[in-house]
């Protein structure tokens, strides 16, 4: 049983891999503090998860000082829409106040 798995692992690549991970740790002058990660972090099968993640990361990124930029856009939009709002109620009692006096009416008349 022993030699089936060795002779899978090797004809795999998974042996030479590994091995290949074990000397770059051993060829280190400082260790890291997780050996069992940087093992990890150095296998083949990683890399592309770690690219990926790299590339979601940047995404994430991106997104967020987008929805940040819609976010202040959106705070400005209001307040003009509010002022624009307050300037057509201001200029609609301005033009009824108007009317009023262009017809002698004062406001306990128009009640």
């Amino acid at each position: 049983m022993t030699e089936e798995i060795t002779n899978y692992l090797e004809k795999t690549g998974v042996i030479s891999k590994v091995t290949d991970v074990l000397k770059l740790l051993y060829e280190m002058d400082e260790k890291p503090d997780d050996p069992l990660e940087f093992m990890r972090m150095n296998m083949a099968e990683v890399i592309p998860e770690k690219m990926e993640l790299t590339k979601l990361e940047e995404e994430y990124d991106t997104v967020m000082q987008e929805i940040a930029t819609l976010q202040q856009e959106n705070m400005n939009m209001t307040k003009k829409l509010k002022e624009l709002e307050t300037n057509e109620s201001d200029n609609v009692e301005e033009i009824n106040s108007n009317e009023n006096t262009v017809f002698g009416l004062s406001d306990n008349d128009e009640k």
